[in-house]
């Protein structure tokens, strides 16, 4: 019971199993005095620009088969300036290096869900972190906010199908801290948890479980992949994707629980050192408690529809004075897209527009020339990082960030864990 599921099929199942003190302190404001564009710009368009270059080498970089960028990567600066960027897996490790261009691979482990989250227990909450969101005050002590698994078939011993895993998946999301710059981690307990949302169904003694729901449907549910960190104001932001799910109204015959919320679910705290206490956007400029379970959820709109979109990532754009989010779709191969907010305390998000050059663009410079290696899919786990950005934690960008992107090469037929890590220039214009 105490094993870890053999099965590593989830990690492509994960990518469409949703298709049905410092500087930093605030985001810099433009001056008019100083720079009367940055005061009055609007993002126009972004464009992909030039080739890919790869940052992690699975022939060269990968530690062990679990060493993989299995969500979208995060970075943070060393109190002595070093930059590490997450390869996020539930086996932790991490690059470093000068600046997000000259990276190498740390072949030491920072965190191993084998022997640090291997709790079955379901009410611990201390089994499988991913790394999502880390956030640093002096480089020193780093915080994180997590996507952590848990299946109920560990409580029935059956992890051993692959469907099963998926079906009784339960995502919460949890604090862990390091104290070393990064080098280890353990669960950040503070009044006696450690855990942040805990938005999934609770599967131990329930009714579901006894009828072994899973076997038949799936029922996942949590808040999944929150995005990295980012300030405005006095608290610190993040959207992650929520499926949940009403276990009463189970159906007899498909023994599926329906989804009553579905979407993108904007997080918040006033203090990344303390799991308790973050928020959750309900509406307008409204934020309740996420144990209250009443907060809003939202997709990308476009030309009055919702797009089916994956998980997304942002950041601050110092000229126009905007949060960009970044996000591809499920379930198919197209292009990167982006939408806008002036604030994240009262959003009010653009509609989404199109990267240009994502939509054919050969994202696996080894795979074949086919159709199955054009463009973008939620796999890839785009993410957008600026290695000009001000601050320790890289929330800024100031036109010429990089699009950092995870290739899986069995979106052609090939090995899902020889996967690699690639960079690739994207330029925001203004008008």
């Amino acid at each position: 019971m105490s094993s870890r599921p053999a099965s590593r099929s989830l990690r492509a199942v994960f990518a469409i199993g949703f298709a049905f003190a410092t500087c930093q302190a605030q985001p810099p404001k433009a001056t008019g005095a100083a720079s009367p564009r940055k005061a009055a710009a609007q993002i126009s368009g972004i464009t992909l620009v030039g080739s890919p270059v790869i940052v992690f080498d699975h022939l060269r970089d990968q530690q062990e088969p679990d060493n993989i960028p299995d969500a979208p990567v995060t970075a943070w600066k060393n109190a002595d300036g070093t930059v590490n960027i997450t390869i996020p897996s539930d086996e932790m490790y991490r690059m470093q290096g000068p600046d997000l261009e000259h990276l190498t691979m740390d072949p030491n482990k920072i965190f191993s869900s084998a022997t640090q989250g291997n709790d079955i227990v379901e009410k611990h909450f201390n089994y499988h972190h991913w790394f999502l969101a880390p956030y640093t005050f002096d480089g020193q002590a780093i915080y994180v906010l997590t996507h952590t698994e848990w299946y109920a078939c560990l409580l029935l011993n059956d992890c051993g199908n692959s469907n099963y895993l998926v079906n009784s998946w339960e995502n919460s999301n949890n604090s862990l801290v390091s104290e070393d710059g990064g080098a280890s981690w353990a669960l950040n307990v503070v009044n006696g948890s450690h855990v942040v949302a805990a938005a999934g169904d609770h599967w131990t003694g329930s009714r579901e479980l006894k009828l072994r729901a899973y076997h038949k449907a799936t029922n996942h549910s949590g808040i999944f992949t929150p995005s990295r960190l980012i300030k405005e104001g006095d608290h610190y932001y993040s959207i992650g994707f929520v499926i949940h799910r009403d276990f009463s109204k189970l159906d007899p015959k498909t023994e599926e629980a329906p989804i009553d919320k579905y979407g993108y679910v904007l997080l918040r705290t006033a203090d990344v050192t303390n799991p308790a206490g973050w928020d959750a956007w309900v509406s307008g400029t409204t934020f309740d408690l996420i144990t209250q379970s009443d907060y809003g959820t939202f997709l990308p709109q476009q030309n009055g529809a919702s797009l089916n979109s994956s998980q997304p990532q942002i950041i601050f754009d110092t000229n126009a004075q905007t949060y960009i989010a970044i996000f591809t779709q499920w379930g198919k191969n197209g292009g990167v897209y982006y939408m806008t907010s002036k604030s994240l305390a009262a959003p009010v998000w653009s509609d989404a527009q199109l990267i240009s050059g994502t939509t054919k663009f050969r994202a696996d410079p080894r795979g074949p020339r086919k159709a199955c290696n054009r463009g973008f899919w939620a796999g890839d786990y785009v993410s957008i990082l600026d290695t000009n950005s001000p601050g320790m934690n890289f929330e800024f960008t100031s036109g010429t960030p990089w699009m950092f992107y995870a290739v899986d090469p069995s979106r052609c037929g090939g090995d899902n864990l020889a996967r690699d890590l690639y960079r690739v220039q994207l330029s925001v214009t203004y008008k």
